[in-house]
């Protein structure tokens, strides 16, 4: 871990709030007229408009103005923006994304039997899928980001934290603003938001975006740019109109859709096997059995590539390489669209308010997941196992008839041209929910009641297929007694591939359903200074699958699973303003993530049943600060907590999948604590200049990790917490970002300016090196990134103002390896770069 890059960002975050402090003091001392403060913030995570400084939760909220600053496009640009938030690309989809929050993933599977474990929200409809998690989002108002587990407001599946997208209402005057903009990689993109004001009462709002890139990296089998790794072409439309009704309510409907399409950005090859054996590890005085690998490289060593150009990228290297074979020529197409309907009204003792979401998810991918291409050498069969074996000792094998042995000891093995792995993979989801609040407040009292319903169906129809490689020594050995020696001596071929075709098909449904409701007091009114909050929610949910395809063959009779469901989730909360701007808190809450099916996991012996991973259960301990000082020139939030898991729901490779395949698998590990500490400020260092930024650390304890298989058959899980790696997870995050604003003597225009840093700490992507052998060569490399804007807005262009900005991304052009695979027993590893440097121009216009 870079511990320099760590002090550099802490030092700097409080060198500006000594900057700060240093510059109040001297204006108070001139006794000069004070600038403007900082804006107050308003959020809705507790189902009200409030004071970010006054909820007693660790949040992050982002505006608008810096949404479009950073170009922010979709969930995953938000990593690194909010400590301890990472959001890591996903695999195979334009759409997909892994969320890590204090610790907690979604673990990287997007297996419709997983429920996430960080909720992501827009306009208060949940979205089910990780797959769907990267949605593209525009005309955003603001986004918050809440830390911690949400169980009681926000429900299930928000153990560690939610992040929702609340979009800008339709404006009831005539708005219009576009914009367009080109950068490297032949990116180009335009965006145009209309309101045309209120028409007959009914307020109105249409977007459109489009965006489009060649490749980031040459597929040097692939002669179009535009086809290459990296190539996206995307398309966003959103409506919305909104009807006030007696100006106590209204009724807003929000319909959205999108099209992504492209190359998802290549696997790179970075270690391969050799096949030696991997016995039993011993961990903590007990025998674990370790993943078996196919011995790849010397079978690697051996082959011929189709194109001879792909040997030298054929050769396992972690370096970031500008180009890449892909046989098999990749392309994702993500569709999503959605309705949004909320109704509210104000009945002066207690307000109501309706979200029904209704959306949709379609999603397919063909990838190449090796980056080498296709190559030729000898291939098993039982049928050809003996070809080119003397005759001498073709005679000891009785079931070889005499007349036989001259052709078979003259036959060639036969060969194959093939990849290592590839996919083909067809996702569909729908879903509905229903959510009813009812809300109030007195002098004494805030209380919200509500009641929430979910539906969900999906499919998931996928092919794998793989290049497994056999030591056909090994069965000489095993199975010939004295000749084993023998025939392994005269093997002609002694690595041979077998093509393994797999297919998983199933399909999943869901209901979820829970009442809730959360009360604030205020002793001796709200000006005391003194607030309490007690929550709960009680949910129950029921989940089915049913499978009809799990390997080469359709199964001859569907397997099945049903599991329910419920628990009671509890939220209590002390918030004091000690004084003005200062106000501490402390919280305690719990949270829940729904257990669920293992999709490759084998039915129940001796039935057609499938089983059952359990819920997921935390208990976070939390306390904070926040401040507002020095006439709110700098705000600064701390916040520090200690969560316990209790069946910790993790991803690892299933260490007995079917030969030649590769799955994962969710498990309830046993009881892990997170502790950790955060801390978020903002200061105005004078009239042109201000800082953000923030950091977060988080240490992780395994107290029991029941992931270890005994040699022994029928023995219990080994616990192997002392050799587990938290997947997904940075200990250290942080931000900061300098701001200025110069205006200038032209109209109303303003030159404005802003270079930022983020940094993540390396990552594992899965939990130890048993099940995954290369866990330790993958991770992840730390990022460090420099991102910059400087742009002028408020050009006075008649009725219109209009705005130029200049960007880069990745000032530095970092080449951090970002994500990875481990494969298992299919013996090799690799995985995916940050996007390169990418810079670009935008212009627009606002009337």
């Amino acid at each position: 871990m870079p511990k320099g890059y760590a002090h550099a960002a802490l030092q700097l975050l409080l060198g500006a709030s000594s900057l700060a402090i240093a510059g109040q003091a001297i204006a108070q001392s001139a006794a000069e007229p004070s600038a403007p403060g900082l804006d107050e913030i308003v959020v809705t995570a507790q189902k009200r408009a409030q004071n970010l400084q006054d909820v007693p939760i660790a949040i992050s909220a982002i505006g608008a103005e810096k949404i479009e600053q950073l170009g922010i496009k979709d969930s995953r640009d938000l990593s690194g923006l909010a400590p301890n938030v990472v959001i890591t690309q996903g695999t195979v989809s334009n759409s997909a994304a892994v969320f890590s929050m204090r610790g907690i993933s979604n673990g990287g599977s997007e297996s419709f039997g997983v429920d996430a474990a960080n909720g992501l929200y827009v306009d208060g409809v949940y979205i089910a899928r990780g797959g769907a998690m990267g949605l593209s989002v525009m005309d955003v108002e603001r986004v918050e980001v809440l830390r911690g587990p949400q169980g009681t407001l926000f429900g299930r599946n928000t153990t560690g934290g939610a992040i929702h997208f609340i979009s800008r209402a339709p404006s009831s005057t005539f708005r219009l603003k576009a914009e367009a903009g080109y950068g490297n990689f032949n990116a180009w993109n335009g965006k145009i938001v209309v309101d045309p004001g209120a028409i007959a009462g009914i307020s109105t709002s249409f977007a459109y975006s489009h965006s489009e890139r060649d490749g980031l990296v040459d597929n040097i089998l692939q002669p179009s740019d535009s086809k290459d790794p990296g190539a996206r072409k995307s398309d966003a439309i959103r409506a919305a109109a909104r009807i006030d009704l007696g100006g106590t309510g209204s009724i807003q409907y929000m319909f959205d859709w999108s099209r992504i399409s492209g190359t998802p950005l290549p696997f790179i090859l970075t270690n391969v096997s050799n096949g030696a054996a991997r016995p039993p590890v011993i961990v903590n005085g007990q025998p674990v059995v370790q993943t078996q690998q196919a011995p790849v490289a010397q079978y690697l060593a051996g082959a011929t590539f189709a194109n001879p150009a792909c040997a030298a990228l054929a050769a396992p290297s972690r370096t970031y390489r500008h180009e890449v074979c892909n046989n098999v020529l990749s392309h994702a197409l993500d569709k999503s669209w959605g309705h949004n309907l909320q109704v509210q009204n104000d009945f002066d003792a207690f307000k109501v308010k309706s979200t029904t979401g209704y959306r949709f998810w379609n999603s397919d991918t063909l990838t190449d997941l090796d980056g080498i291409g296709a190559f030729s050498g000898p291939a098993f069969s039982n049928a050809t196992l003996f070809n080119g074996m003397p005759a001498s000792l073709l005679q000891f094998i009785p079931s070889i008839p005499a007349a036989a042995r001259p052709f078979i000891a003259a036959a060639a093995v036969p060969s194959i041209t093939q990849d290592l792995f590839d996919i083909d993979n067809h996702r569909r989801h729908k879903q509905f929910s229903q959510e009813i609040e009812i809300s109030g407040d007195t002098n004494t009292l805030d209380w919200v009641v509500g009641g929430f319903y979910f539906w969900e169906k999906g499919s998931e129809d996928g092919f794998q297929n793989s290049g497994f490689i056999l030591d056909t020594n090994s069965i000489f050995l095993a199975n010939f007694g004295p000749l084993g020696p023998a025939f392994a001596a005269a093997n002609p071929a002694r690595y041979r591939m077998v093509q393994t075709r797999a297919r998983l098909a199933y399909s999943t449904s869901a209901e979820s359903t829970a009442v809730y409701g959360q009360f604030t007091f205020y002793p001796g009114g709200r000006d005391s200074g003194l607030r309490l909050t007690a929550g709960g929610r009680y949910t129950w949910d029921a989940k089915r699958m049913l499978r009809v395809q799990n390997g080469a063959a359709p199964l001859a009779v569907p397997e099945a699973g049903d599991a329910k469901f419920s628990k009671f989730t509890w939220n209590l909360m002390a918030g004091y303003d000690v004084a003005d701007g200062i106000n501490l808190y402390a919280r305690a809450a719990t949270g829940y993530r729904s257990g669920g099916f293992n999709s490759q996991d084998p039915a129940i012996t001796g039935t057609n049943q499938l089983g059952s991973f359990k819920p997921e259960k935390v208990t976070s301990y939390e306390i904070g600060l926040k401040s507002e000082l020095f006439d709110r020139r700098l705000r600064f939030n701390v916040a520090a907590y200690h969560n316990i898991y209790d069946d910790l729901a993790v991803l690892g490779p299933v260490t007995n999948a079917p030969v030649g395949t590769f799955a994962t698998r969710i498990i309830n590990a046993g009881k892990v604590v997170y502790n950790g500490v955060e801390v978020e400020t903002q200061a105005i260092l004078s009239d042109n200049f201000s800082l953000d930024g923030s950091i977060g650390y988080i240490d992780i304890k395994y107290k029991e990790f029941l992931a270890g298989q005994s040699p022994t058959p029928g023995a219990p899980p080994v616990n192997i917490a002392s050799v587990v790696t938290p997947g997904f997870t940075s200990p250290l995050t942080a931000n900061a970002a300098l701001n200025a604003q110069f205006p200038l003597n032209w109209g109303s225009a303003t030159l404005r300016g802003r270079i930022g840093y983020t940094h993540e700490d390396g990552k594992y992507n899965f939990s130890s090196s048993i099940g995954s052998p290369f866990n330790e060569q993958i991770k992840g490399d730390a990022i460090d990134l420099v991102d910059v804007q400087i742009g002028i807005d408020g050009i006075p262009l008649g009725n219109a103002a209009g705005e130029v900005k200049l960007w880069v991304k990745n000032l530095t052009n970092a080449k951090d390896f970002v994500r990875s695979i481990d494969y298992g027993q299919l013996g090799f590893a690799g995985g995916y770069y940050a996007e390169p440097r990418t810079y670009g121009v935008t212009i627009g216009a606002k009337f």
